[in-house]
């Protein structure tokens, strides 16, 4: 019988430590908070119910605003004589880097009540609220969904469009019928990333959401400002 090698043994040990201590024992740890917790209390408030209609709100609506962004981005890259492509696509992913947080922050000194950009351009209105949590969303999620479609773009075979340009097909049905079959399971993936990074977020409905708040920030603001870890897990556990 062939012995399996140490090597691999000690990994997959070393995998289901790290499952245990960085998913396993955080859930248990939140269903210990919740056994002394009114659930259905907690889910029938009206700031909860608020609160999580906002969550969607800004999930659909960042989702809708980022996919067809970050194809289009893509496509520019990968698909037209863009000069220096590697400098775009390293400046179109640069925002998935820095903290959504702060990028929340930078909108607010830019498009704030006092911001630079609103006394420059004397610009009316204000970012806060559901319109400026898209737009800094938006900016968050967008690179990284530049990134799945530019992936994908860079390795599609170019042969049936070649083959359709000859036989004159429009380049809107060479979109319906070859781009959208091809791209039809990384955009669903694309489309649950956006949307998941969008719901979970709490640094950009934080700090420029105002009076618009989402699920993360209601349970920031229940663990961190009330330490209520029940009613916080409780909230962690639909998120």
């Amino acid at each position: 019988m062939r012995k399996r090698p140490v090597s691999s043994t000690i990994l997959k040990l070393a995998l289901l430590a790290f499952f245990a201590a960085a998913v396993l024992l955080p859930l248990l740890r939140m269903l210990a908070y919740m056994r002394n917790t009114d659930v259905l209390k907690v889910l029938g408030g009206a700031a909860f119910r608020k609160a999580c209609l906002n969550s969607l709100k800004v999930g659909l609506l960042t989702t809708a605003v980022s996919i067809p962004l970050a194809y289009a981005l893509a496509w520019c890259v990968t698909r037209t004589h863009l000069r220096l492509r590697g400098l775009w696509s390293v400046l179109f992913s640069l925002p998935m880097l820095i903290p959504s947080i702060s990028q929340g922050s930078g909108l607010i000194i830019l498009f704030g009540a006092n911001g630079v950009l609103t006394r420059l351009l004397h610009l009316g209105g204000n970012i806060y609220g559901l319109h400026g949590i898209v737009i800094g969303e938006a900016m968050y999620v967008t690179p990284i969904a530049f990134l799945m479609f530019a992936d994908v773009l860079t390795y599609e075979d170019y042969t049936p469009y070649e083959a359709a340009q000859v036989l004159g097909i429009p380049r809107l049905r060479q979109f319906t019928a070859v781009t959208l079959p091809f791209l039809r399971r990384p955009l669903i993936s694309a489309v649950f990333t956006v949307f998941s990074l969008t719901v979970t977020d709490y640094g950009v409905p934080l700090t420029i959401g105002g009076k618009v708040k989402t699920l993360p920030v209601l349970m920031y603001e229940d663990v961190i400002g009330l330490l209520d870890f029940g009613k916080g897990s409780v909230i962690g556990a639909v998120i």
